[in-house]
């Protein structure tokens, strides 16, 4: 059932800062315990909810840097609470982009109430979601935070291409069974069968196509990037503890180590600015053929990047830690997992491949040669 009348209020007003430090360490407060029992990080929410961040321009496309930064943070606390967190960002975003009205503010409203929303595309294998005589029929499987959302936005396939529906999840029959991954256990990403619901008019989102409408579908990796991103840090961070509570971070291999980790990180959030950039100027509106082009190239190249200097990450920690950082109930067991699992996004030869043939038809550029430098 979903869990937003259990979620507190805002505490915090708009206008102050957000440490987000801060918000991480309480993101990940309780991430052990709903690892083990396979349940919706109903705390982690619940310091979303009460930080003021499940609405708001915040959210928009409008403030990407800022959002990839929280989104980054979100990931550092827990991924799990990441995975559905950008969800929830992703569905506000396609409402705001191809929703009426009247439904951006119906489902804004809802999330200033403490509504979480997801995405789920992936049909069940042998049962594409489909609607038939004005029901739906069929399931969607990686259902992330299922346990805890009130509305996910699916697919159909209709002639004239995907059609989203915003759908309520309230009580539909969901298999665990299926859901048994190494990591990633709390995003609860189970089997959820909508046969026999009826559509409602006002479920429709937008025409048949808009979701792989491009350059946001490619564009929007940017946001699990950050997600990534963060977990990568959250792996240095548990490396350099072990180090330090062992007495062994002045050792010149495992210095050596923190090192190779911490500029593998601080070069990830290089990236976040470069990816704002790029989604600002291809994204937002009045962008031209080759600014849209230039914006899907970026993100392919961020996502490769992110994984291959967190793939980097992983090896390192696990070597500076040993075999006690692959053993419960060390940190680093679950976030090894959990990272190992959530880099296994889809086509990522697709994606860097995409990179290369940008770079020779002149669509990705490295460096910034169109920034404007004054005062020369």
């Amino acid at each position: 059932m979903p869990l937003r009348a259990s979620l507190p209020e805002p505490a915090r007003h708009p206008s102050e800062p957000i440490d987000l430090a801060a918000l991480s360490t309480k993101i990940g407060a309780e991430a052990t315990r709903h690892d083990a029992a396979g349940s919706f990080p109903t705390e982690g929410f619940a310091v979303l909810a009460e930080t003021g961040l499940l609405s708001g321009p915040l959210l928009s496309s409008e403030r990407m840097e800022d959002l990839l930064y929280l989104l980054a943070a979100v990931g550092r606390g827990d991924l799990n609470v990441g995975r559905i967190f950008e969800g929830h960002v992703n569905a506000l975003q396609l409402i705001a982009l191809f929703g009426s009205k009247a439904q951006q503010n119906r489902y804004q409203a809802e999330a200033r109430r403490g509504c979480i929303f997801g995405v789920w595309n992936t049909d069940a294998p042998g049962k594409p979601l489909a609607i038939e005589d004005g029901a739906l029929v069929g399931a969607k499987n990686f259902a992330s935070g299922v346990d805890g959302l009130s509305h996910a936005i699916v697919t159909v396939e209709e002639a004239e291409g995907r059609q989203m529906l915003i759908v309520p999840v309230d009580d539909r029959p969901v298999d665990r069974s299926w859901w048994r991954p190494l990591g990633m256990k709390a995003s609860g990403s189970h089997v959820v069968d909508f046969s026999g619901v009826e559509v409602a008019p006002d479920w429709f989102l937008g025409r048949p196509g808009d979701y792989v409408r491009q350059p946001w579908f490619s564009a929007g990796a940017i946001r699990f990037a950050a997600v990534q991103l963060g977990g990568a840090h959250a792996v240095l961070d548990a490396a350099q503890a072990h180090l330090t509570r062992t007495g062994r971070a002045d050792n010149p291999y495992q210095a050596h180590r923190l090192g190779e980790m911490a500029l593998a990180v601080e070069g990830g959030y290089g990236w976040i600015s470069r990816a704002a950039e790029a989604w600002r100027r291809g994204c937002l509106g009045g962008a031209s053929e080759v600014e849209q082009e230039q914006a899907t190239a970026t993100a392919n190249a961020m996502r490769i990047a992110i994984e291959k200097l967190a793939m980097e990450v992983l090896a390192t920690a696990e070597r500076a830690v040993g075999a006690a950082g692959l053993m419960q109930p060390h940190p680093l067991e679950r976030l090894d997992r959990d990272l190992r699992t959530y880099l296994r996004q889809p086509n990522p030869d697709g994606a860097l491949a995409a990179v290369g043939e940008a770079l020779a038809d002149g669509r990705f550029v490295l460096g910034r040669p169109s920034r404007e430098i004054v005062g020369c």
